[in-house]
């Protein structure tokens, strides 16, 4: 009657959240009427149609008309276990919830998205949201005394480490595994309360700026205003290089609480989430879920039921199984030194497939990594800003079992190597870039497949990572596939 579209964000979000299960029953039903809606739609072709007729807009609105026709039957069909729980999530079932945020910076890139910088706790209820504490995650470090043996990998690079820290654990791709390891350290930590903690959730910087810039520039009292523009000093929003001032600039003094802006940041972007006017609203919901889409926020539910529901719309950040008949690719990087560098690299990825013979395809990835910026000066006594320096990346290629390696190049020697992980044959190796650089790696190997009509590849999306244009190369025509989430490929051969 009129009451959806008026007061602020959270009341809008209540009402939503008290909704959905009078809803729900009917949810069947709904999503066959949607089919009909969708059915008929398809059937008007905009384009017989003027883009306007005496100042009314036409042939916009039917397209307009057409796609959320799409996106609501998607969302009533793909997104009803989420819908079922979604008020619980929100704490709007009676009991409220706490989660766990892990903030990790895309630009140091790790395995489940970015280096785990810090952390913070939030009370949900009735889908308002409300900051708890927040800390730099060196302050957990710090309460963790018995530290299990350092992984190889890690003991090899990281050089000034002889222990595995927890900002350190996120070295499984697979978000859940990763965190379960994390979890069973952190629980044990003295003055926890792990116990009273429904979830787990990661955002990296991706979704800071896709706020600002639906929002508008944020002020946070005590530390300035900043913005989603781009800053010439990084090619990057503001607010990632201001950030990067406050929080990682050396200074001739041992700073106290240096990640201290967490808090108020937090405060600051949803105080004015909430406030925002219903212009935005829309924006803003299509920004957050574009931002678990491409898996700059991921979730562990520790309830059964609500991690299946984030699972079932690959929101949780799970190493999937290779598909029937299909092949499969996951790349993974992850920066074991190089400051903030992955802010600077641009990367390109060919994929050269060849017609299937005696059931297996041969292919061969070659992915170039270019930084066309100059080093910073890392010289902690000069006191600037050490964002670009030499990237160390570990990269690790997943692939269907039974695939075998031919060749790789571009490597430092004695870095490569081949195993099983995740269900997936595994080959990984170790590469240096230096600033106004660029370096060329590439593997060839053979991967079992029989249908000689269709290719299809299930790729894979790191979390945190930018989107990545992929050049496919089949039987002399070349297509572009741009992965900015988990993405199943078709081609003809």
């Amino acid at each position: 009657a009129g009451t959806f579209t008026g007061g602020s964000v959270e009341n809008r979000i209540q009402l939503a959240l008290a909704t959905l299960p009078k809803i729900m029953p009917v949810m069947d039903q709904l999503s066959e009427e949607l089919e009909n809606v969708q059915s008929e739609l398809a059937q008007i072709d905009e384009r017989r149609y003027p883009e306007s007729f005496r100042g009314v807009v036409i042939r916009e609105k039917i397209a307009s008309a057409k796609a959320f026709a799409a996106g609501a039957k998607e969302v009533v069909t793909q997104g009803k276990p989420v819908l079922e729980v979604l008020p619980d999530i929100a704490g709007a079932t009676g009991k409220r919830k706490r989660y766990f945020i892990l903030f990790q910076n895309d630009n140091e890139r790790r395995p489940t998205g970015g280096f785990m910088t810090a952390f913070a706790t939030l009370l949900v209820e009735n889908g308002h949201v409300t900051p708890e504490r927040s800390d730099d995650i060196y302050e957990l470090d710090k309460k963790f005394r018995n530290k299990p043996e350092i992984p190889a990998i890690l003991k090899t690079y990281l050089k000034t480490e002889t222990r595995w820290n927890l900002r350190d654990m996120n070295l499984s791709p697979d978000f859940k595994n990763s965190m379960d390891v994390f979890w069973s350290y952190y629980s044990k930590l003295p003055g926890e309360s792990a116990k009273d903690v429904d979830g787990i959730i990661t955002v990296d910087t991706r979704v800071l700026e896709n706020l600002v810039a639906v929002l508008g520039p944020v002020e946070v009292p005590g530390y300035g205003t900043f913005f989603a523009e781009n800053d010439k000093r990084c090619d990057c929003p503001q607010i990632i290089y201001a950030l990067s001032e406050i929080v990682d600039r050396p200074t001739p003094y041992i700073r106290t609480n240096r990640k201290g802006i967490i808090g108020p940041m937090m405060q600051a972007v949803l105080q004015k989430a909430y406030t925002a006017p219903k212009q935005l609203w829309p924006a803003l919901f299509s920004s957050a879920w574009k931002n678990i889409e491409e898996k700059h926020v991921q979730f562990y539910f520790f309830d059964e039921k609500t991690q299946t529901a984030a699972e079932s719309i690959n929101a949780a950040g799970r190493v999937k199984p290779t598909p029937e008949n299909s092949d499969y690719l996951f790349i993974v990087d992850t920066n074991l030194g190089g400051a903030k560098s992955n802010m600077f690299v641009q990367t390109s990825i060919e994929q050269a497939i060849e017609l299937p013979q005696n059931g297996t395809v041969k292919k061969t990835i070659t992915m170039i990594y270019k930084n066309p910026f100059p080093p910073s000066n890392c010289n902690l006594e000069a006191g600037q800003l050490c964002l670009n320096g030499k990237l160390t990346d570990w990269l690790r290629i997943y692939l269907p079992q039974g695939a075998k390696i031919t060749e790789s190049l571009g490597f430092d020697t004695g870095t490569t190597k081949t195993s099983e992980d995740l269900g997936h044959a595994m080959f990984e190796g170790v590469f240096t870039l230096q600033p106004l650089n660029q370096v060329k790696v590439k593997i060839t190997y053979t991967v079992p497949y029989t249908d000689t009509k269709t290719y299809r590849l299930f790729m894979q999306k790191q979390g945190g990572s930018e989107d990545m244009t992929h050049l496919m190369q089949i039987n002399g025509g070349e297509q572009q596939v741009v992965l900015d989430k988990d993405k199943m490929v078709t081609i003809p051969f």
